[in-house]
């Protein structure tokens, strides 16, 4: 019975085709203007995206302050476990460093307790309230027939009362105020922005200009 052959390694790749090997020079010179269009299609909506991204970090660091984009990244890093663990890490840290530098600070125990040591009613309030302002579909995980959910809808008919109403201004500038649609969309596309930025890895050089 004869052996069945190895495959060679190293074996050379077979020459591929040079462009325009199999085409004539016409075709080549259309498919070159074809593609240096798309390019600069893609180009510009590239250079677009970049300069709405940056308006979209300053109006943040406008209405939240200084630290408003750094605190979008850490609840969309929160977001996973692997976040959240960075996160708690980057906590400890400064705790320590501060420690070590004679600043006041509490335990590791007081800032991450193994059990939430709030009423399941609150923590269910909070949480609904959260996913209405966020705009969110509500997401109850409690049992229909408990007082955590009812906590819950209740906390989350609250952020959605919160957000029909929309952002009024604090002073007496007669900008009016916010519609709920608008501030929803507002919402989603600047998290969105920040959350694609995050991907790309382009949030701190854009926010730091």
């Amino acid at each position: 019975m004869a052996k069945r052959g190895r495959p060679r390694k190293n074996q050379p790749e077979a020459p591929q085709a040079s462009p325009g090997e199999n085409i004539s020079e016409d075709q080549l010179q259309a498919l070159f203007f074809q593609s240096k269009t798309d390019y600069e299609k893609m180009l510009a909506l590239k250079k677009k995206a970049d300069a709405d991204f940056k308006n979209c970090c300053k109006r943040i660091k406008a209405e939240l302050g200084k630290r408003g984009v750094a605190e979008i990244k850490l609840a969309i890093g929160l977001g996973t476990e692997e976040g959240e663990a960075e996160a708690k890490a980057d906590i400890e840290s400064t705790m320590r460093i501060m420690a070590w530098m004679g600043v006041p600070v509490g335990t590791q125990a007081d800032l991450f307790p193994a059990i939430d040591p709030a009423p399941i009613t609150e923590r269910a309030f909070n949480e609904g309230k959260r996913q209405g302002l966020a705009g969110e579909t509500q997401k109850n995980p409690h049992h229909h027939a408990t007082e955590a959910h009812r906590s819950h809808n209740d906390g989350y008919a609250a952020g959605q009362e919160t957000l029909a109403k929309g952002i009024k201004p604090l002073d007496d500038t007669p900008t009016g105020s916010v519609p709920k649609d608008e501030w929803q969309r507002q919402l989603r596309e600047n998290n969105d922005a920040v959350q694609q930025a995050i991907r790309d890895n382009a949030v701190d050089s854009l926010t730091a200009q």
